[in-house]
């Protein structure tokens, strides 16, 4: 068997990779014009063979069905986009190009959702400022305002007003031309019903296979920073059951709306009083899902992706261990240009319930502006309960310390200051 797997920054790190399919033989890692991917190539070589794609899909199956590839996987949109159109070329087992279209434009998606009948939002394309109006008369506000295409929460708005929705799908077509992004989704916000103290939203992680469905797990989110970012998720989801029912029904009525067949899917999930509504699908593995059900279930998600893709049955038989299994991401706050320093870390390591601190971004790196989830680090742990879980954060996150330079100069903080000001959004400042 030979697996090539499109390689990107996206929910499954060089490093794991490279750790959890160590065991599959011949691995081709495809490699696009992307500075991240190509800063992991050294790593990626150790444990494979490195092709550097050339952007034309038929010429690089080629390559591909001369050594032999006989799976193919992704764990990013960008990823999955070409992945199909790869896998039609050389006739392998992959979302068809339709399918991973639904599951990278959410308008399409939308559409696709809304012909099925799969409780979502509604919507309305952008594509012009004139597109305004329609959105304006055809749908209630508050509205979120997004790209057609993007993960992250990137340049994703809470709109509350016709006004301030005009001017700024003007600013964001205009951004967006510059980028060659050019098109906007308007969706009705689903206002979340009373979740608290978690997120008011779950994601459901899949496997489909030849038709059929498996759903592996339903995790919880802890509550979003403003205006959309994650702060972290948790397993077991704590819901009762009558709802978890409903979730795992409506997430399997949302990837056969979109054709899903094949491959790891994590399906986000919001609770409102009205009952689940989707609020998106990705063809691919959650983020920091395979960390977190390593721990909690004993599973490892990459390899369960790996095997689907070459047509073995994954191993699903989990092991869901006692107690609750954490992770929490510490968020810049708005408006902040560069990370100058991070200090505390070291302090976590002889804390009850907390496991591992991980570091995403470096002292000295440039921030982006674009409102996007970005995860300075990850907090992951393990707790008897939710009560104990919320102890161990509360204990951990004044120890860390952040300095960020902005606009208006240097911002300190610790993570539970980072918290509340995240959460506060704009009215903080």
């Amino acid at each position: 068997m030979s697996l090539a797997i499109v390689f990107e920054q996206a929910a499954a790190t060089a490093g794991e990779l490279v750790t959890s399919l160590e065991s599959y033989g011949d691995l081709l890692f495809l490699v696009g014009d992307d500075p991240y991917a190509r800063r992991c190539v050294p790593l990626l070589e150790s444990a494979g063979t490195v092709v550097a794609l050339t952007g034309d899909p038929a010429g690089d199956a080629a390559g591909l069905r001369a050594a032999g590839v006989t799976g193919l996987v992704a764990f990013g949109d960008w990823g999955v986009e070409l992945g199909a159109a790869l896998a039609a070329e050389l006739d392998l087992p992959f979302h068809d190009r339709a399918t991973a279209r639904a599951l990278t434009d959410k308008d399409v998606q939308r559409r696709l959702l809304d012909r099925a009948g799969v409780a979502g939002a509604r919507h309305r394309p952008v594509e012009t400022p004139a597109d305004w109006d329609t959105v304006a008369r055809d749908l209630a506000f508050p509205v979120v305002v997004k790209p057609s295409r993007g993960k992250g929460s990137r340049n994703t708005f809470l709109v509350r007003h016709e006004a301030e929705g005009r001017d700024l799908v003007s600013r964001l077509l205009d951004r967006g031309r510059a980028g060659h992004e050019t098109r906007l989704v308007v969706e009705e916000y689903l206002a979340g019903g009373d979740t608290a103290p978690y997120g008011d939203y779950v994601s459901v992680e899949s496997v489909c296979s030849a038709g059929s469905v498996r759903h592996v797990g339903v995790t919880g989110k802890l509550p979003l920073a403003y205006p959309f970012r994650e702060t972290g998720q948790f397993h077991p989801a704590v819901l009762p059951s009558p709802l978890l029912r409903d979730v795992l029904e409506l997430a399997e009525a949302a990837l056969r709306a979109l054709g899903c067949a094949y491959g790891v899917t994590h399906t986000e999930i919001k609770l409102t009083d009205r009952g689940p509504r989707v609020l998106e699908v990705n063809g691919r593995l959650g983020g920091n899902i395979a960390e977190l059900y390593r721990r909690a279930l004993g599973i490892d998600m990459i390899r369960v992706a790996a095997d689907a893709a070459l047509g073995v049955p994954p191993d699903l038989d989990v092991t869901v261990r006692d107690g609750i299994h954490f992770q929490y991401y510490n968020q810049p706050p708005l408006g902040v240009t560069r990370l100058t320093a991070v200090e505390g870390t070291r302090s976590l390591r002889s804390l009850p319930h907390i496991e591992t601190y991980s570091r995403f971004v470096k002292p000295g790196s440039a921030l982006p502006d674009d409102m996007r989830s970005l995860f300075l680090d990850r907090i992951a742990g393990s707790a008897g309960s939710p009560q104990e879980m919320w102890r161990a954060l509360d204990d951990c996150l004044p120890r860390l310390r952040f300095t960020f330079e902005g606009p208006q100069g240097e911002t300190v903080a610790d993570g539970a200051l980072l918290r509340k000001l995240n959460a506060q959004g704009p009215s903080a400042d």
